[in-house]
């Protein structure tokens, strides 16, 4: 057999702990489950950031987040550090399929790629018309309809005001044209398109918010709880569930959630199908993973005064612990992986597989580290008063390893630090000086390694989609 390919299929925002071969009831995910039984399964996976950027930079580059320090969604880094860029050395055509806007649009992480098949959203169904967006303030929809009439088109803005209200979205993003199927039918294109071989990534946010399956994948949710998600849409949720809108409505939303990892195991299901087909499954790396969990307005783990939601802060199992399922080339048995796993092993798992060796996403030292440094003071952003957002602050960091022969995570924000077991429910909180030493010794030996070179300017049709998928731009 020649080159082995490289497949990263990233689910976004999906979470372990709602993954079916992880121990989540219902039945989520059968496809991936049942693929893991020809591959290895890393049940300690952690996810070296809790946001899109600094998780897919530390894919792409094996460096920590406390190394890179990539925390902005316009990050700019400096060319020669990613895998993607020495596979193509290496003779191998890349591509980048996507419909998240930080990866393909607003950093410069697309760059890095060959080819690339980014967001199929639009801002508004006529361009040259006045938007809701377009109004300052935030109007009511009978404002908002005055304002049209007063514009250069008025029926066209009128029918952009509509889309945006009335729309199975509310938003930039449809469901109907940006779900994971499509991006792995352009794959399929791409990579019969071209000899050789091939590296790609693959990232689907079918789960990420907004929480909309297609109906065909509706089990756990419904019309009722779709209806009351829609009245969150249209931008970040922590300024709904900071402000006025009740915890037990994002709550209510993980089961929406639920079929949208549905819906994306349904086409990760569809892509090892069509490769299997090709006769390239089995001389193919496959990874299977995600960037970073998703919270539903659970206590944090480091301090219960902060409540999770999407993934704007935190370092608990909700945002950190991800599914980790990697099947090397022509490996045909199952394997089981307790071991703490990172995903910054990606780059040096594809190298060991080009040279036709097998590698393990288990760090050398067998610890994973998880960094967030958001939300940054003053914390403007948030919907709380001055004195209430303190809780909120980063950095935050997080370390899964091995302790007295149990699976441990010491976690830490400012002065606050716990212990805790990620199999148990039990927090052990734990303000020892000596413990706490060791996590912070640990990451002063992770220097700034200079590598991001500034941000990028966002045009605002980037801007509004990041405002849509929930991001504070």
């Amino acid at each position: 057999m020649g080159q082995p390919n490289v497949l990263l299929v990233i689910l976004d925002s999906v979470r372990a702990q709602n993954v079916g071969h992880l121990g989540y009831p219902r039945d989520t995910t059968p496809n991936i489950d049942s693929f893991t039984e020809r591959a290895t399964t890393y049940l300690n996976a952690r996810s070296p950031g809790i946001h899109s950027i600094s998780s897919h930079v530390s894919l792409f580059t094996g460096y920590h987040v406390a190394e890179h320090r990539a925390t902005s969604h316009s990050t700019s880094i400096s060319p020669g550090h990613t895998i993607w860029e020495d596979l193509a050395d290496d003779g191998y055509r890349t591509g980048l399929f996507t419909p998240n806007s930080i990866v393909a649009e607003s950093s410069n992480l697309s760059s890095f790629f060959d080819d690339v098949v980014g967001p199929k959203r639009q801002e508004l169904v006529f361009s040259d018309a006045l938007g809701p967006k377009q109004v300052k303030g935030d109007p009511s929809y009978g404002e908002y309809i005055l304002a049209a009439l007063r514009s250069d088109s008025p029926l066209k803005a009128i029918v952009n005001g509509l889309s945006r209200e009335f729309g199975r979205s509310k938003g930039v993003h449809d469901p109907k044209r940006e779900h994971g199927g499509r991006y792995v039918e352009e794959f399929e294109e791409w990579r019969q398109s071209r000899d050789g071989p091939w590296a790609a990534c693959l990232n689907l946010m079918d789960a990420h918010y907004p929480y909309i399956p297609l109906e065909k994948y509706v089990q756990w949710g419904g019309k009722e709880l779709q209806d009351l998600h829609k009245k969150a849409m249209g931008g970040p949720l922590t300024t709904q569930y900071l402000g006025e809108r009740p915890f037990w409505e994002l709550e209510a939303c993980e089961s929406l959630y639920d079929d949208c990892i549905r819906q994306a195991d349904t086409y990760v299901e569809k892509l090892f199908t069509t490769l299997e087909a090709a006769g390239e499954l089995e001389n193919t790396l496959i990874v299977v993973t995600s960037d970073h969990g998703e919270g539903f307005g659970e206590y944090s783990v480091v301090n219960d005064e902060v409540r999770l939601i999407d993934h704007s802060w935190g370092i608990g199992d909700e945002v950190s612990h991800v599914p980790l399922v990697v099947k090397h080339p022509e490996q045909s048995t199952s394997e089981t992986v307790e071991t703490p796993a990172s995903l910054t092993c990606f780059p040096s798992v594809v190298e060991q597989v080009v040279d036709g060796k097998t590698d393990s996403f288990v760090p050398d030292d067998e610890q994973a580290i998880t960094t967030s440094h958001r939300i940054q003071e003053p914390g403007d952003q948030l919907p709380l008063a001055k004195k209430d957002r303190e809780p909120y602050f980063g950095p935050w960091h997080a370390v899964c390893r091995e302790f007295d022969g149990t699976i441990t995570v010491d976690a830490v924000r400012r002065e606050d630090y716990v212990r805790y077991q990620p199999s148990s429910s039990h927090r052990q909180n734990n303000r020892s000086s000596i413990e706490r030493k060791y996590v912070d010794t640990l990451l002063e030996n992770l220097s700034n390694i200079g590598i991001v070179e500034g941000v990028q300017e966002i045009d605002g049709k980037v801007e509004q989609r990041l405002h849509e998928l929930g991001y504070v731009t």
